[in-house]
């Protein structure tokens, strides 16, 4: 069995490219026992200076805390399944990967039956911060195991929030990741109207990369309009009805399929019957506070 002190290293299970990126940061800090099943992956990491183990067993064996970093959830019940024994009392369980809450909850109870626990702590921020030792970590985790787990995860991280129950982490990433890709089908709906009609391909970027065209939404609607509740003034949800009539209509004499903006638009047809025409349009807001008895107000 290989014997180094304990207190300085962390285990990894899981050396993909996700995972080396959070090697990176982390050898600046600790000793790294790393393994994966695919052999070159296990080269590569040898080469970046991890040590390896010839099993996810052996990662349990010898480190107090083990990271997985793996491509899909059936992934990571597998490396907790070749874990599973003994060496599992009292280790700690950081899950990097991608994976559901109710994912989570199995790792939690799967690992409590050795006497482990388990942090879920996305990674927010791609590959590049990783590697940097600049990324993001959204932690779910009880109190005592987010201050076990906050040194390893400070080696590789920029910021953590600490979001309270263990599962909290992924259901947070998931709303993350929700946004960017609906987010992204939406940029190419309006990109392919604009070249349909004319628009020049760097016109369309200038305006949507300034302040008042995708993050308005975000800044002045969401951060001012809807976090203070003011709804008056400003452009009227009526308004955006009819411009949302408007960019319909254009795509369908284009031809250009619509999905996020089909979509959109219903919710403004459902405002207009809830008297919320005059207000600014950040008032559509008040329509999920209605169906799920919640606030999205700053001091909610």
């Amino acid at each position: 069995m290989i014997m180094e002190d304990k207190k300085s290293q962390v285990g990894l299970v899981g050396l993909g490219n996700a995972g080396m990126a959070l090697a990176a940061p982390l050898l600046r800090q600790f000793a790294v026992l790393g393994y994966d099943r695919d052999g070159g992956r296990r080269e590569v990491a040898r080469s970046a200076g991890v040590r390896v183990a010839e099993t996810a067993k052996a990662v349990a064996e010898e480190c107090e805390i083990v990271l997985l970093s793996l491509p899909a959830p059936e992934a990571s019940r597998a490396a907790l399944g070749e874990m599973a024994g003994d060496q599992l009392k009292d280790r700690l369980i950081i899950e990097t990967s991608t994976v559901s809450p109710k994912d989570i909850e199995w790792l939690v109870k799967a690992a409590g039956e050795h006497g482990a626990t388990v942090v879920d702590s996305a990674i927010v921020g791609g590959v590049k911060k990783l590697t940097d030792g600049k990324t993001t970590f959204l932690v779910g985790a009880s109190p005592s195991d987010y201050e076990r787990a906050r040194p390893v995860l400070n080696a590789a991280a920029e910021e953590i929030f600490h979001l309270g129950p263990v599962g909290n982490g992924m259901r947070a990433k998931l709303v993350n990741n929700a946004v960017a890709h609906t987010t992204m089908v939406m940029i190419i709906e309006a990109a392919a109207i604009a070249a349909k009609a004319g628009v020049p391909m760097d016109v369309f970027y200038t305006l949507m990369s300034r302040e008042s065209g995708l993050m308005r939404p975000l800044t002045h609607r969401f951060g001012e309009r809807i976090r203070n509740q003011d709804f008056e003034g400003g452009m009227s949800t009526a308004n955006a009805r009819k411009d949302s009539v408007l960019i319909l209509d254009l795509a369908k004499e284009l031809g250009v399929p619509l999905f996020t903006l089909q979509a959109s638009h219903t919710v403004y047809e459902i405002a207009g019957g809830e008297h919320l025409s005059r207000l600014d349009y950040a008032s559509i807001s008040k329509l999920w506070e209605q169906w799920l008895d919640i606030s999205f107000g700053a001091k909610a």
